[in-house]
């Protein structure tokens, strides 16, 4: 999704020079961390601190284990339900690529991570878990919260950069919201507890999802290498001039306060 917003960037007299890796980067004004992994690995922050403005520079761990505060646990007196999901964000698709070119490269692979493909499973409750999926520690439980009416399931995806944001409400027929399943896009608020909770994680750029459940904002997953799908691609562009913009707010923050001021 970020490289819709080069070419305004471009526009506004910025110079891009996109790396992969942590090597031979050259010297710039910003550095731009975009990491397609839940935790930024510490190399990469090294790399990057000699920036004076990293953007993204904080939020490095977004796994499910340090982002939710709707974790299930056995014990807990919770009986609602629940949905299992991997601790790592994605489905732990990215941590499988980034360790399947790693042994193609003939480098070390991460202890790979519990990854799924498709929906994440929904239970009754908790005891209806199988206890190989409870007692996994790649996989976390939470409760099951959606926001919902007679005519389907709603999530709300707020994609930001800096100060420049979108948030829109998509309604599916299923319970676990997909793109390519979406019926209905309109424009919603961000609640203040969301933003707050966006300022907590650290995040500067990428897509927080969120439902509002019985009048309760609930955060649902974080994303800091956001990417669009086909469905949404036409309304995406549409908005990037004007998202695009959010860079100036993140490199204003970071210039030294003048004399007066």
């Amino acid at each position: 999704m970020v490289k819709g917003l080069f070419p305004h960037w471009e526009k506004a007299g910025h110079e891009i020079l996109a790396r992969e890796g942590v090597s031979d980067l050259p010297d710039a004004d910003a550095a731009f961390l975009h990491v397609d992994a839940s935790v930024v690995p510490p190399e990469y922050l090294s790399a990057v601190a000699r920036y004076p403005v990293v953007i993204n520079g904080r939020g490095t761990d977004i796994r499910k284990r340090v982002i939710s505060r709707n974790l299930v646990r056995p014990g807990d007196a919770y009986r609602g339900p629940v949905i299992v999901k991997t601790d790592h964000n994605s489905g732990g698709i990215p941590e499988l690529l980034h360790n399947r070119e790693a042994t193609r490269l003939g480098q070390t692979a991460d202890a790979a991570p519990r990854y799924m493909t498709g929906k994440y499973p929904i239970f009754a409750s908790l005891s209806h878990v199988p206890p190989a999926l409870v007692n996994d520690p790649a996989l976390v439980i939470e409760k099951l919260r959606p926001e919902r009416d007679a005519r389907g399931f709603y999530v709300r995806f707020w994609v930001f950069l800096g100060k420049a944001e979108r948030s829109f409400r998509y309604l599916s027929p299923y319970a676990v919201v997909k793109a390519a399943d979406v019926l209905e896009r309109v424009p919603v608020p961000v609640p203040d507890a969301i933003r707050a909770r966006r300022e907590e994680l650290g995040v500067d750029y990428g897509k927080i999802d969120f439902v509002i459940h019985e009048g309760e904002p609930v955060l649902l997953d974080v994303n800091r290498t956001p990417s669009t799908s086909p469905t949404l691609n036409a309304a995406i562009e549409a908005s990037n001039a004007s998202h695009s913009l959010g860079l100036e707010s993140l490199l204003k923050r970071h210039e030294p306060k003048k004399s007066g001021d």
